[in-house]
């Protein structure tokens, strides 16, 4: 007989079936769950690792269905301002990494937010304090700014009579001089400017991000810009690379970056990486970005910012195009993931989704972030079939949203934001993303969020009452059940996994996190307190939290 190499049991096991939503036991061989229920103990042999759950739990492996992995890892390995939220500590960090690295040509980083700067924006005088022998560029948290030092400036040429260029913004300051902070595509003047990463950096960047991935008990994503995107090296040979070598431990989806100025020319070479791409690494969905964010009023809204009269922010692609684009790329099997975050990109997108069905072909289609909805516009979603692809942890008070946000939204805009009540009880199929590097990956946050519209304790993006106490929109709360829906069975569907992983089942993957606290054992607001205490994934172990950690 063969032995299980795991057993599991003691505890609460959270299938994430609907038929049979507990069981008492699970038993892993050979990368697959062997047993669900009484008769997984009987797989017990001298080898067998039995984990005794002991008022812990049991998932499946969570999974994140809109996540940038690389530049996560390049961030973690470089100036990396994610870990707090002051302009005093960031400049602590800049100065501290400059003077580590004084043979790096190029300062480079990524993370802040705008809401410490004065007005929000900001400016290159105080970085030509920190560093002024060497060119700066650090990217926000949400990758739709950049901040650079003069020297960047110098070196891309951009002076008071440069030319905003075609889908971004160079910011000005009174006198009309760029300031420092340059809005989507703006920022590639600089960013094409920067010494491309060895292969080796690259490698180690993608590893990295995989173990903090790892760490919060996800086994599975799917990477939203696979491509020379967003100022990021493409990962797509990276990832091939990896999984050759044995190292690629996740299963992961790529979504192909759409070139919007390539159209349909690019076509073959989306087929010709599908076809590479086709083991735990596989291409089957193409990302298409329709618009910005709200915050430097790129996001494209069916009314004007308020305080804006002539601003409705940036439709990338017009809607036209996107259609016909939309209809050739789900003819040849793709799944759509279209970048909304604005009410008018969100229409324009289901506009593009309204497809004819075929009997050969069942489209996980998906819009990410939708930040904004017309009421109008919701029955059609549902009808369309299309899934709701967000961000839980953008769902709160927080300093950004109050701050940079909330002000310039009128109040028909405020009243559907965030509208995942509204989405689940519309019947659209919700999938969980994190969008990290812009937020945390951290699953149990995102579920707080979801289920309470406040901000997790720990996150020092949120450390203010405000943040932990005023819930947004609380209507909008979903339950728990439907939120780690979404994080396993949800998410497993957008990224085109669900014949084999997002829940525990004989013969899937032994994909599996155990949880140090059952969270439906938990008070709502103790969700962000729970860690991961052990990560499986193909029945092997790439997690485990030492009993020192906290």
């Amino acid at each position: 007989m063969t032995y299980a190499e795991w057993i599991f049991s003691g505890g609460a096991v959270h299938t994430m079936d609907p038929v049979r939503p507990l069981a008492e036991a699970v038993a892993v061989a050979g990368g697959r769950i062997v047993a669900v229920g009484p008769d997984a103990l009987d797989w017990r042999g001298p080898g067998t690792e039995v984990v005794d759950l002991a008022g812990r739990a049991l998932f499946p492996g969570f999974q994140d269905a809109h996540v940038h992995p690389l530049t996560a890892g390049l961030q973690l390995l470089s100036c990396d301002l994610s870990t707090t939220h002051s302009l005093k500590d960031y400049v602590g960090l800049i100065v501290d990494f400059a003077h580590r690295h004084p043979q790096h040509e190029w300062i480079t980083g990524a993370g802040w937010y705008g809401d410490v700067f004065d007005g929000g924006f900001p400016n290159r005088d105080l970085l030509d304090e920190l560093v002024a022998d060497r060119p700066v560029f650090l990217m926000s948290h949400d990758a739709h700014s950049a901040w650079v030092n003069t020297e960047a400036l110098r070196r891309a040429g951009i002076t008071a009579e440069t030319a905003d260029p075609e889908g971004g913004r160079i910011v000005r300051d009174g006198a009309g001089r760029a300031s420092g902070m340059l809005l989507e595509s703006a920022a590639d003047l600089v960013s094409s400017l920067i010494p491309a990463p060895a292969d080796a950096h690259l490698r180690s960047a993608l590893l990295c991000a995989q173990d903090t991935l790892h760490s919060f008990g996800i086994t599975s994503w799917q990477d939203a810009a696979v491509g020379q995107a967003l100022g990021t090296p493409d990962p797509f040979e990276h990832y091939l690379a990896l999984e050759a070598d044995g190292l690629l431990t996740a299963a992961v989806t790529g979504a192909l970056w759409w070139q919007i100025d390539e159209g349909l020319g690019q076509i073959q070479s989306l087929l010709d990486r599908r076809t590479r791409a086709a083991g735990r690494f596989r291409t089957t969905a193409v990302k298409i970005m329709l618009d910005g964010v709200c915050e430097n009023f790129t996001a494209s809204l069916t009314r004007p910012y308020r305080g804006h009269p002539g601003q409705r922010g940036m439709s990338m692609i017009p809607v036209d195009e996107l259609r016909r684009v939309a209809s050739v790329l789900d003819e040849k099997g793709f799944d759509l993931h279209l970048h909304a975050v604005g009410d008018q990109a969100v229409r324009d997108a289901l506009t593009a989704l309204d497809l004819p069905s075929r009997p050969d072909w069942q489209p996980r289609h998906q819009i990410a972030h939708l930040d904004l909805i017309d009421r109008l516009d919701i029955e059609r979603f549902a009808r369309l079939g299309a899934i709701a692809n967000i961000q839980p942890l953008w769902a709160r008070q927080d300093p950004v949203l109050v701050e940079t946000k909330l002000p310039y939204l009128d109040e028909m805009h405020q009243q559907l934001h965030f509208a995942f009540k509204t989405f689940d009880r519309a019947g659209i199929p919700l999938a969980m993303g994190s969008d990290w590097p812009v937020s945390s990956p951290n699953p149990l946050w995102g579920a707080h969020t979801a289920v309470n519209r406040t901000a997790p304790r720990t996150d020092p993006h949120a450390a203010d009452t405000r943040s932990q106490s005023a819930p947004l929109l609380p209507g909008e709360a979903i339950a728990l059940h439907t939120a780690l829906m979404a994080y396993t069975r949800g998410s497993a569907r957008a990224n085109r996994q669900d014949a084999e992983r997002g829940s525990v089942g004989l013969g899937r993957a032994a994909d599996l996190v155990v949880l140090d606290t059952d969270p439906y054992a938990v008070e709502a607001a103790d969700l962000g307190e729970i860690k991961v205490d052990l990560t499986l994934a193909g029945g092997k172990p790439v997690y485990r939290r030492e009993a020192t950690e906290s």
